[in-house]
């Protein structure tokens, strides 16, 4: 078995990498994402994927976001017709994903997308989080991620040139909810692997150090909130505005922001009689948040929750069983499509009677899309606060925002917001940052425990750092030798940890020809002894 970095080896984007076997004809994708620092530049519809499409016998997706699959329609136009596994919730989120990019994109149409051959894994009578499927001559291993809803690490075992059962997981983005603190709203905590060979692991965060509790918890996350809410009304109550993602973002903050407004005295009209209010302005965040009515919400016979759903929703919510978490979900995402605005958000904004709104709108990178028409509206309102809600480089809008907040814009330089140029000194808003409250991404806590912990004695696993820049990859690497170097019971022994370069391939049979040779030498040289040692030998 051969793996081969085709992206997203040294940069948090483009994730795809090629397991290539010619013993049983295995040619697998794992992902396939766009290149962000690409974008539109090559129209000519076959794009240079380091391989022959044709010849893919599958991909393997993780989950739905774009730099994880955004590029499965230049696969299919480039020959690839074989299966895309993943879960029900992926293949419906990154279909809707990729027929709206299809609109804008000059590499691909609507036509390439409908032709993708999703094959939801989880929908299949003998499927378990855990379990190991046959496929394509290889065994075939979900476990439920926490980054985003329908998010899998996968793990693929087979058979070496020497018959050793060898095993390779594919973390995919990790999330920062556990089994035992799934402090984010709506997802049950991140499994995973057990014992295996290899693991390939995201590092986009890798380099941070650990968040601080308080940034771990759903009573803090809703009280800081509460907290905001005030700090607002003191200001004269403007518009409070917050960029999101489509796909996740969006729904966690409609279901924390509605829990707050309707918990607490936040959400009581204030002394004039202005009702607060929550707006989701996005349609394609109104479209994920169907699947994730879907998906989180129990239908006919369903004894047990979903797989997905936050096992603690009952008691945060104060409510008695999961039946009533069911209503309660329904009716929240009920509410996404009657909140709207009589004459668009803008003009609520505009509006002192509707002016206390709450508007969640995307780009969530605030690099295009109605976020940038809305702050670049309020930026100059004294009463008005934009939050921060989510991971932005920083050479993105949102990133630019964070710098400003943390003093490291300078404030003679124009702030570059979409098509929007920001005068700093004349940004009389409130600036805040909720990021680390919301990221996706897992910290280093979140990342050493996929690595290290496991149920079950393990071998000692190679670790190759996929999904995040130089600086992020080499101290998640330093701190995973560290931690190995330590030896706690318990531990997953780690056997190397490897910083891979695009295009890099790896044999992963390697060490079983390497220990053949090794035993054959041996071998060898215990005859010749014999040999030497027999009556009348030399």
């Amino acid at each position: 078995m051969e793996l081969t970095f085709i992206g997203g080896a040294d940069g948090v984007t483009g994730s795809a990498s090629l397991l290539t076997d010619t013993r049983i004809g295995l040619r697998a994708l794992v992902d396939c994402g766009a290149h962000a620092e690409r974008e539109l530049k090559r129209p000519d519809g076959v794009p240079r994927l380091g391989f022959d499409a044709r010849h893919l016998s599958c991909v393997f997706l993780t989950h739905a976001h774009r730099d994880h699959c955004g590029r499965l329609p230049q696969l299919h136009r480039a020959g690839f017709r074989g299966p895309v596994y993943c879960t029900q919730a992926t293949a419906e989120m990154t279909c809707i994903a990729l027929l709206d990019a299809a609109k804008f994109s000059p590499e691909y149409d609507a036509n390439d997308v409908e032709m993708i051959d999703f094959q939801p894994l989880d929908r299949r009578a003998d499927f378990a989080f855990g379990r190991p499927m046959r496929l394509h001559g290889v065994a075939v291993t979900f476990h439920r991620g926490a980054h985003i809803l329908g998010a899998v690490a996968v793990t693929i075992a087979w058979r070496s040139r020497s018959s050793t059962r060898r095993s390779i997981c594919f973390s995919g983005d990790i999330g920062g909810n556990t089994p035992a603190n799934p402090y984010q709203s709506l997802l049950a905590g991140q499994q995973t692997p057990g014992p295996v060979d290899y693991l390939v692991v995201e590092s986009t965060r890798g380099a941070e150090p650990a968040r601080p509790a308080h940034y771990k918890s759903f009573a803090d996350r809703h009280a800081a909130w509460a907290e905001l809410f005030a700090d607002s009304d003191a200001r004269g109550g403007g518009p409070v505005v917050a960029p999101c993602f489509a796909i996740h973002r969006a729904q966690e903050l409609w279901f924390d922001l509605d829990h707050v407004l309707r918990g607490t005295g936040a959400g009581a009209p204030d002394a004039a009689g202005r009702p607060r209010w929550l707006s989701l302005d996005a349609p394609l965040a109104a479209r994920m948040t169907d699947v994730y009515a879907e998906q989180l919400t129990r239908t006919g016979d369903d004894e047990e929750p979903p797989a997905w759903r936050n096992p603690g929703l009952a008691e945060r919510l104060g409510l008695d069983d999961e039946t009533g978490v069911d209503r309660y979900l329904a009716a929240l995402w009920g509410r996404v499509g009657r909140n709207r605005a009589p004459g668009g958000t803008l003009r609520a904004m505009r509006d002192p009677d509707l002016s206390r709104v709450v508007a969640l709108a995307g780009s969530g990178m605030c690099e295009g899309g109605r976020i940038v028409d809305f702050i670049a509206d309020q930026i100059g309102n004294p009463a008005a606060t934009i939050v921060l809600c989510g991971y932005a480089p920083p050479e993105t809008g949102a990133g630019r925002l964070r710098r400003l907040i943390a003093g490291d814009w300078p404030l003679d330089t124009p702030l570059a917001l979409g098509n929007a140029r920001l005068d700093p000194r004349r940004i009389k808003a409130r600036l805040v940052d909720f990021g680390d409250y919301y990221s996706g991404h897992g910290d280093l806590d979140a990342l050493c425990r996929f690595v290290f912990e496991t149920d079950a004695p393990a071998p000692a696993a190679t670790v190759f750092l996929n999904h995040g820049d130089d600086a992020m990859r080499a101290g998640l690497a330093d701190a995973l030798r560290a931690r190995a170097a330590m030896q706690q019971p318990g531990d997953r022994p780690l056997a190397d940890v490897v910083m891979p370069a695009t295009g890099a391939r790896h044999d992963l049979d390697a060490a079983d020809d390497i220990a053949r040779v090794a035993r054959q030498r041996l071998r060898a040289q215990a005859l010749a002894s014999l040999r030497g040692a027999e009556p009348g030998g030399a």
